[in-house]
């Protein structure tokens, strides 16, 4: 369901603009922005909402299972190298470092957010399998994570000239470049034979959802391109009383929550989002050209706090429980054996597709998928039980 909300006055407190070498500015009251077509909204009860491409425009929905991988960690570790290469090359051979590292930065940013565009096309379409989408967004995950670095180094020297500063700010917020904590902790089971981390993805010809449980925490990832418009005029500067308040209004209104800090970028119309509640946090990086979110990360936990409905259905060794949240939100799957029987494994599917498997009368925490869908167990010796969620 295409849930769409409009800008209305909310008393904010203890909302800053924090742009890079600005300082603070606390901010008492909020400011109605004109109105703008969002993002597809999902709305949670008492936590903050999740936006997500259009459904329409969702071209695949996948699970997978992100383990170690010797060939993804031979790959990252070329990136990572290359990156710091780069950075090596330019502190040792250069009479003016920290432009020639910015020139620099720009130019392997720009080739990653290019990489990325491409691989998001290219699993739209269907060329590519899930597992290659994963390794692809690792690789591109352990590059950026050194570029971050470098911006970080970068702005903490302090010695940099308004141009420059405004130029890092730029490549700061393009979308591989801010943090991407489903695709991270994919990248580290990929790369480090850690644990192995179940992941759901949706993807657009130009977006992109991951979602996971790990431990208790449910953690969101979603950037949707098409709502960065660098080139556009800046919307939330037109109001009077001021940028911050706007993307402040605008925030609240999409995720039902005060924002507690609206940072600001220099040189850009990028406005970060941040907003703390009872179960967790929730960043948000509003374009003020469309006055929507182009990226957003959050978690929540425990995850058994989040609302949710259960559908069941019961064959003749088990029964089958599905607990149910909100499109791309967790989903618990628990069996219950009849007449308090032990039960064997039982593999878990939701739309046919594997999500785990069950040991005895257990719980499987996945994620659910956009729209109607089925859960199915399906026990060793072929007794399956299905249950039908109509959200």
């Amino acid at each position: 369901m295409r849930l769409v909300r409009r800008s209305t006055m909310v008393a904010l407190l203890g909302v800053a603009l924090l742009a890079a070498g600005v300082g603070v500015v606390g901010l008492a009251t909020a400011l109605s922005t004109a109105d703008s077509a969002p993002p597809e909204v999902i709305e949670t009860p008492n936590s903050t909402s999740y936006v997500t491409p259009d459904a329409a425009n969702v071209t695949r929905q996948e699970y997978a299972e992100a383990s170690l991988d010797i060939g993804t960690a031979i790959v990252t570790d070329a990136e990572r190298i290359q990156a710091r290469h780069d950075e090596l090359v330019v502190r040792d051979g250069e009479d003016s470092p920290a432009r020639t590292t910015i020139d620099m930065l720009e130019q392997r940013v720009e080739t990653l957010e290019r990489r990325h565009e491409e691989v998001l096309a290219s699993y739209s379409r269907d060329e590519i399998s899930t597992e290659t989408l994963l390794t692809e967004l690792a690789r591109l995950e352990v590059a950026a994570a050194e570029y971050r670095e470098t911006i970080a180094r970068l702005q903490e020297d302090g010695d940099l000239s308004g141009a420059l500063t405004n130029r890092v700010s730029v490549v700061s917020v393009e979308p591989t470049m801010l943090d991407q904590p489903v695709i991270e902790q994919v990248a580290t089971a990929k790369t480090t034979g850690e644990e192995s981390v179940r992941v759901y993805v949706a993807a657009t010809d130009d977006g992109l959802v991951a979602a996971t449980v790990d431990g208790g925490r449910y953690v969101r990832q979603a950037t949707l391109r098409d709502e960065r418009n660098p080139f556009g005029d800046d919307q939330f500067a037109e109001g009077p009383e001021g940028r911050a308040q706007a993307a402040s209004e605008r925030g609240s209104s999409l995720y039902s929550v005060r924002a507690n800090t609206v940072r600001g970028f220099e040189g850009t119309h990028v406005y970060e989002y941040r907003a703390d509640h009872e179960l967790g946090e929730a960043f948000a990086y509003l374009d003020g050209a469309t006055t929507n979110p182009f990226h957003e990360h959050q978690y929540k936990e425990p995850v058994v706090s989040i609302p949710a409905q259960t559908s069941s259905s019961t064959g003749d060794a088990f029964r089958l429980n599905v607990q149910y949240t909100n499109a791309t939100g967790p989903m618990a799957v628990s069996l219950v054996g009849a007449n308090g029987d032990e039960l064997t494994p039982i593999a878990i599917s939701v739309e046919g597709q594997s999500v785990g498997t069950i040991q005895g009368s257990g719980e499987l925490w996945t994620i659910q998928p956009l729209g109607e869908f089925t859960v199915t167990a399906t026990a060793d010796n072929g007794e399956t039980v299905s249950v039908r969620v109509i959200p």
